[in-house]
């Protein structure tokens, strides 16, 4: 379970109304308590301004001392109760800051962005809040000038914890504890069960630990010797009661349980009890046959007025240990033994029974049930309809069986979930109510046809009758002939729409029928008084003219339809690359031109004669062109074939898409090569269509390449030869010699398999490291790598692919990305589905362009007359329709998810919808991908901030992804040879994994 979500949002004008609310207030920090009224979802259609105007809390945070470090607290008190959505705010007025991280259990990087009126601001969403995120969050903030720290406690409502005993250091005083927020009141009871009604004396001391109210209440020696001992601690949430584990031997058994449930770390109190005439019997508590030690108990006897007494013994351990489960036994010298199995877990659990999920019913009352088994105890909850409904909880006589019963539902169809939670696990349990109802009937005249709809569960039945006139009660006359029924249709669940036409052969002018509608439930009638003069003027012409003057209609309007789309089509939709250069001409990043090369002179050495191309498949193909596969003779040297990629226009182009296509050759002419972009290598441009010739790549997009290679992804190498007993490895060092200088050139020592030296290790520790403005950590130029030199082919990298072949994509395309950026270019649609893969796992990033079926492909919708690929683009290019290198950044953040996901479509289970929308513009953030480790994923966050200025350049990416790669790389080769020596035998016992490639291997939280 997530502790909390840290969220970067952009809410300009909730701030900016909430900073009118507050009186425009000086101070440098505000902060700011969000609740979502009511329990409404936040995605629910609700104004903004009734928003802010319903939930904003100011918590008046105030300087608490200062000094070289500024403490801020609130006066006010965060409250919340489980399962409620909310947010913290933190608003700062001070200069320019250069960290932020919030503290709670664990450190998260925060990352402020500059509202309207140039503030800072940052927030902690919590969705559905837990018990468990209880506490005090602490906000650091260095900015220029001074140090802030941000404390806001975080008070969860809930109902008191399940009480439980200790032994206080009198030896002769039991302890209850119990802890909630709001304070609980405590009493003990000495009852059978624990009834309110039932005596109690009560004894409290009070203490507060990291926002919840701890109550400790002590029960002295005159009620030691009840039989029974229950606390209860009660607030206005609710009450819980835990009884005092005795072993009774005056009763047939152990009361009331005769097993006890702990977890490792809870303390461990046994009571043995007995009763007897003569008081000079003994009594003694002993653990699987073997005495308890002295120091872990302590005796009581009380006399009685009938000259009986009583004697206890108690057993305490302050913590739990695996050790301690086990039998204990209570014995007496005048009564039989009696045992109890107590059994300490690791950890918590939550047990189901499993039953009927499906239920339908009528009008009777009706109930969900689940019944379970659960230690800690758990806080528990209903849901319908995003609505959630408080679960009411009830034991069974030995306290282990848990049942919670729902009846609020209302007799609504639906599914209902019970939701279970303890520290330790959750569980959920779905059921399906269907509620049967009697039809809802509709009637319609349709030209010489009576249609009716009925609405009902389960599906209807239809009867249809002749009625004398309309007010009739008496339609008796079953009409048999000309009904169409149609089969039921499921509208939604526990809804059947059920559907019968009749057709009207009637020669009376004037008649009335009835269409009856019935189920299992009841039935239900709809009349109606027809008047075929009226009724259809259409009627009075023949029946096939008025069929044929329809469906000519209906021609006539298909055909206009046709031409107004085609028309609107070829006016909206028009090629133009992808890939653009431009060219600044201010100092701001939005202040450029896209470069004309319309008017730029083709330099025809890069002619290629067109007959030297030999066509094979088509590899592509859109809405204005296709790339073929082909074979060029003679395009790199004479005498030799390539295979190549050719780009060209469809058969019936215009002239606004050749010339489209000419000014990206000038382009492509313009940029020059890179060995992580499809470069360019000739063109056709006389006498016939347009060629762009392109490298070819072998393994198509990188998209499909990484869903092909799920099943064959391995964290790293050593994996491989674990699996294999190390067989490969005398087959890699014995190509070593001939690898040298094409192998992967991490800025390492190229004899990486050698045996005799390994210096990877040694050379990540000499890397030069800095920081960048956004907190990435930088190599400095003389460590560059060079990933993309890898010139192992599929059957030599045994076709898998490894955490650092990932990391090795990442870092080619930023680098062909750098190369871009420094040529002033954009690409505007960087995904996965454009960057190709070739021999060597070489990426290379292209243009498909023409050749990509957007009118087809999902991942491109409309919006206005365009479509775009909205789930890459960035804020400023969605809503503003502004694309710079940055904007380009924020797609290869994306980029980077789909990589270390291993092609997962981003934003997973969300539809592009206003909400989407909504999510983008508060600063939503993907979850880190599963083979992402947390470096990747600041690397990822660091490319998605609303704040353009604050991404980081391709030039960072590239420094940044270069130290990760030799950090990996060094380590798990270091990793390889620790384990060089193939083993002797056929132990299949794996060698130990060091600490570094662990942290490869340990997959993320999502």
């Amino acid at each position: 379970m997530a502790v909390c979500l840290l969220r970067l949002p952009v809410l300009v004008m909730t701030a900016m109304t909430f900073t009118s609310a507050m009186n425009q207030s000086t101070s440098e920090i505000t902060c700011v308590f969000i609740r979502q009224r009511d329990g409404a979802s936040r995605t629910e259609e609700t104004s903004v301004s009734s928003k802010i105007s319903n939930v904003l809390e100011d918590l008046e945070c105030h300087l608490n001392s200062q000094g070289a470090e500024n403490i801020y607290e609130p006066i006010k008190k965060v409250e919340a109760n489980v399962f409620e959505d909310i947010e913290l705010r933190i608003i700062m007025n001070i200069s320019e800051i250069i960290s932020c991280h919030c503290f709670f259990k664990e450190i998260q990087p925060c990352e402020p962005s500059l509202d309207s009126d140039n503030q800072y601001v940052t927030s902690l969403y919590f969705s559905q809040i837990r018990e468990t995120q209880a506490g005090k969050y602490t906000f650091s903030v260095i900015s220029k000038n001074s140090n802030y720290t941000i404390i806001v406690p975080v008070l969860i409502r809930s109902k008191p914890g399940k009480p439980y005993f200790r032994i206080s250091e009198k030896l002769d005083v039991i302890e209850c504890i119990s802890e909630s927020y709001p304070q609980p009141s405590v009493k003990w009871a000495f009852c059978r069960t624990p009834e309110k009604s039932c005596l109690n004396k009560m004894y409290e001391e009070n203490g507060e630990i990291d926002g919840i109210q701890k109550v400790q209440y002590e029960l002295h020696q005159s009620e030691l010797f009840e039989t029974y001992i229950w606390c209860c601690a009660a607030n206005d949430l609710g009450r819980e009661c835990t009884s005092l584990f005795t072993i009774d031997l005056s009763e047939r058994r152990a009361a009331p349980s005769a097993e006890l449930l702990l977890k490792v770390g809870e303390p461990l109190l046994i009571r043995c009890r007995a009763v007897y005439r003569n008081y000079k019997f003994r009594i003694n508590v002993s653990f699987e046959n073997k005495e308890v030690q002295q120091n872990c108990r302590f005796e009581g006897l009380e006399y009685q007025t009938d000259h009986s007494a009583i004697r206890t013994q108690y057993m305490f351990t302050p913590a739990a240990r695996k050790g301690d489960s086990g039998r204990y036994t209570c014995s007496s010298t005048a009564h039989p033994n009696q045992t109890a199995l107590v059994t300490v877990l690791e950890k918590g659990f939550i047990n189901i029974t499993d039953s009927r999920e499906d239920f339908e019913i009528g009008d009777e009352e009706f109930c969900f049930e689940v019944n379970f088994t659960a230690y800690p105890p758990v806080k528990c909850m209903w849901l319908f309809s995003q609505k959630t409904f408080p679960c009411k909880q009830s034991y069974s006589v030995d306290g282990h069986s848990i049942s919670s019963k729902f009846c609020n539902h209302q007799h609504r169809s639906g599914i209902y979930m019970f939701y279970a939670e303890n520290g330790d696990t959750a569980m959920t349990k779905k059921f399906t109510l269907y509620v049967r109802r009697k039809p809802e009937v509709t009637m319609q005249l349709l030209f010489k046809q009576i249609s009716c709809i009925a609405d009902s569960y389960p599906a209807s039945s239809w009867v249809w009758r002749h009625c004398p006139d309309l007010n009739s009660t008496n339609c008796t006359e079953e009409i048999k002939e000309g009904i169409q029924n149609f089969l039921p249709e499921r509208r939604s669940l526990g809804s059947w729409i059920s559907s019968s036409i009749l057709d009207v052969k009637e020669t009376a002018t004037t008649f009335s029928v009835e269409c009856c509608a019935s189920n299992l439930v009841g039935s239900n009638c709809r009349k109606s008084f027809i008047n075929m003069s009226v009724a259809g003027t259409v009627s009075s012409l023949p029946d096939n003219a008025a069929l044929c003057v329809f469906a000519g209609f209906i021609f006539l309007l298909i055909v206009f339809l046709c031409a107004l789309i085609c028309h609107k089509y070829k006016k909206q939709f028009r090629y133009e690359s992808q890939l653009q250069m431009m060219q600044v001409i201010g100092p701001l990043d939005n202040e450029y031109i896209y470069v004309d090369f319309r008017e730029y002179e083709y330099d025809l050495k890069w002619e290629f004669p067109r007959e030297n191309l030999e066509f094979g498949q088509v590899l592509g193909s859109g809405a204005f062109g296709k790339v073929v596969n082909a074979t060029a003779y003679g395009i790199s040297k004479a005498g030799d074939s390539v295979q190549v990629a050719v780009k060209m226009l469809k058969e019936k182009s215009d002239t606004s898409e050749k010339d489209a296509l000419m000014s990206e050759l000038k382009m492509m002419t313009h940029i020059g090569s890179h060995e992580n972009i499809v470069n360019l290598l000739g063109a056709c441009t006389v006498s016939g269509p347009i060629y762009l010739i392109f490298e070819y790549c072998c393994y198509g997009d990188l998209l499909n390449y990484l869903r092909s290679k799920r099943e064959k992804f391995h964290w790293t190498l050593t994996d491989i030869f674990k699996q294999h007993n190390f067989s490969f490895y005398h087959n890699i060092c014995s190509e070593q010699n001939s690898r040298k200088g094409a192998h992967l050139e991490y800025g390492v020592n190229t004899d990486l398999y050698g045996e005799d030296e390994l210096k990877a290790t040694q050379t990540s520790q000499n890397i030069n490291m800095t920081s960048g403005p956004n907190g990435i950590a930088l190599c400095s130029e003389e460590d560059e790598i060079k990933c993309a030199s890898r010139q192992m082919d599929e059957e030599e990298d045994f076709c898998v692919l490894t955490f650092e072949d990932l990391l090795c994509f990442a870092y080619q395309v930023a680098k062909g990305m750098e190369f871009l950026e420094s040529k002033l270019c954009i690409h505007r649609d960087l995904a996965a589905r454009n960057i190709l893969v070739t021999h060597g796992k070489v990426m290379k990033i292209c243009d498909f362009g023409l050749a990509r079926d957007v009118v087809n492909d999902s991942n491109y919708i409309v919006r206005g007359n365009v479509r775009l690929p909205v789930k890459w683009m960035a804020p400023e290019s969605l809503f503003e329709g502004m694309y710079t290198m940055k904007s380009d950044v924020w797609s290869y953040g994306i980029l980077l998810w789909e990589i270390f996901s291993l092609g997962v479509n981003p934003y997973p289970g969300i539809q592009v919808d206003a909400n989407f929308y909504k999510l983008i513009k508060s600063g939503f953030k993907m979850d880190r991908p599963y083979y992402a480790t947390k470096h990747v994923y600041y690397v990822m966050q660091s490319c998605w901030a609303l704040d353009s200025r604050r991404r980081p350049s391709f030039s960072q990416l590239v420094s940044s992804l270069a130290c990760q790669l030799v950090e990996a790389e060094g380590a798990v080769y270091q990793n390889m040879k620790k384990n060089a020596s193939p083993p002797k035998s056929n132990n299949k016992t794996n060698p130990r994994v060091s600490k570094a490639e662990e942290s490869l291997l340990s997959p993320p939280l999502l």
